[in-house]
């Protein structure tokens, strides 16, 4: 079942990467550049590190139990995250992204779903990494 899951977080990691690049061709069509870069070089490395998780999944020994929503939480967080870039640099929302967005803005219900989706997608990557170090015994918790 674990090497289900490697292949599972390889194969959106691939996904990921391939849409981290075609981010990149969006460049003139964001409004914010700079974030749209952020959302690039974010598809790319999060898509990148998910191929990581998926090779090393088998060797991690994570329980059964603890596998499914370990590897879905990885995955999902690193999409919304991905996610909540490339809607910042369409709408130019910079409440949750200050330096990138310094001197734009957008409307109060785009400001609250970027901030909103990348709040979450944060939290829930945080989460899920930290869920494999200890999972994994790489880290104990006492």
């Amino acid at each position: 079942m674990a090497s289900n899951f490697g292949a599972l977080l390889a194969q959106r990691g691939v996904l990921l990467f391939l849409l981290g690049l075609l981010t990149g061709l969006g460049q003139g069509v964001y409004r914010n550049p700079r974030v749209g870069l952020s959302a690039h070089m974010t598809g790319v490395q999060s898509g990148t590190v998910l191929i990581a998780f998926g090779l090393l999944w088998p060797y991690l020994g994570i329980a059964a139990g603890w596998a499914a929503p370990v590897a879905h939480t990885l995955w999902l967080s690193f999409y919304a995250i991905w996610f909540a870039l490339v809607l910042a640099a369409i709408f130019g929302a910079s409440k949750v992204l200050p330096i990138a967005g310094k001197g734009f803005s957008a409307k109060p219900w785009q400001e609250s779903l970027v901030s909103t989706v990348m709040i979450a997608g944060s939290v829930a990557c945080i989460v899920a990494v930290g869920a494999v170090l200890v999972l994994a015994r790489w880290v104990s918790v006492v």
